[in-house]
């Protein structure tokens, strides 16, 4: 830090029922962890599920894994060196929820998957969109 340099400012947060939400400013949104989970919304106006309704949505993502699972091997094996259970994550968007009911499960960060992402919208339970882009 320089001589006339400020130290940047921390990320806002506030707790609510014991889940620490942080607004990042450097990309416009809001984040928590919930049950190891990250979750995420790019609103200006972060609109909190009730627990029972984040609890619904890990249930959900957890009763379709095998089935990201299954289609991220069968796309990564088109992208040439890519592989699955190569240190990817995943965290889950609900800025459409209070909408639409609708979640996104981001998948990257795999090592040998580069800038590489994938998007599976799902509602209702299923899988209803997918998309992939770098």
């Amino acid at each position: 830090m320089g001589l006339f340099s400020k130290a940047p400012k921390p990320n806002p947060k506030i707790i609510v029922e014991g889940l620490e939400i942080s607004f990042h400013q450097e990309y416009g949104g809001w984040e928590f962890t919930y049950r190891g989970t990250l979750f995420s919304s790019f609103e200006p106006i972060l609109i909190l599920p009730a627990r029972a309704e984040l609890d619904s949505i890990l249930n959900t993502l957890e009763s379709l894994k095998p089935e990201m699972k299954t289609r991220l091997q069968k796309g990564l094996s088109e992208w040439g060196d890519s592989r699955l259970d190569d240190g990817e994550s995943y965290s889950v968007n609900i800025q459409d929820f209070a909408t639409y009911k609708s979640f996104i499960v981001s998948w990257s960060e795999g090592s040998s998957w580069g800038d590489l992402g994938v998007d599976f919208t799902i509602k209702d339970h299923v899988i209803v969109d997918e998309s992939w882009g770098d």
